[in-house]
């Protein structure tokens, strides 16, 4: 699971901190955060199921050839849920 941490950040501004909300006049709301290297394994992992959804989408196998198309693509979307 994908670990994140609560932070504030100011709708005016943009500013982010993550020890407590300003006591200033800024407008602080809560915000969610992950690092940055777990945000691109996400991503990237996403752009994957995309593509993966996305030939599914297009793909137009012939009659006598839907059920191997089907079992490759099913066999990169099992690959990579359990990565």
């Amino acid at each position: 699971m994908t670990e994140t941490i609560t932070g504030w950040r100011c709708i005016g501004c943009g500013r982010i901190q993550v020890d407590g909300a300003c006591v200033g006049i800024c407008q602080d709301r809560a915000v969610r955060l992950v690092p940055a290297e777990e945000y691109e394994r996400l991503a990237e992992r996403n752009r994957r199921l995309e593509s993966i959804v996305m030939r599914l989408v297009r793909s137009k196998p012939h009659p006598d050839a839907w059920e191997q198309s089907f079992k490759a693509l099913q066999a990169e979307a099992i690959e990579l849920s359990r990565g």
